[in-house]
């Protein structure tokens, strides 16, 4: 019993310490979801998704749309099922049914992967 108390304490305190850390959303979190590309904002290199299924991290978003960041490192891709090619931002069109991947950071929502063309039964 003397040795099982510190072990509880140490994880009382460890989950008190990082859960709020978590749920503020400060510690990167992969996200993952698809839907389709309602608005494209050039200027900010960001583009609104109306989000149809994905991971825990989007779950309350889901039929809702939401606001995704690139950045330099953002990987491009259309794929046509069969073969998937490289695309720039500016290839990007409102209506495109999308796979996107990423981190939630500090609130902000930013891709480090958007496919279009992917095959989604979940788009239908």
């Amino acid at each position: 019993m003397k040795r099982f108390l510190p072990f509880m304490l140490a994880f009382a305190l460890t989950f008190a310490l990082f859960t709020p850390a978590l749920a503020a959303g400060k510690v990167n979190s992969p996200f993952a979801l698809v839907g389709r590309i309602t608005a494209i904002d050039s200027a900010t290199q960001s583009v609104t998704v109306q989000v149809i299924s994905g991971n825990v991290q989007v779950k309350t978003y889901i039929g809702q749309a939401m606001s995704i960041k690139t950045s330099a490192a953002t990987l491009f891709r259309y794929t046509d099922g069969t073969v998937t090619t490289v695309i720039k931002f500016t290839d990007l069109k409102v209506g495109d049914a999308v796979s996107v991947g990423g981190k939630l950071t500090a609130g902000v929502w930013t891709a480090s992967r958007i496919t279009v063309g992917a095959k989604l039964s979940c788009l239908k």
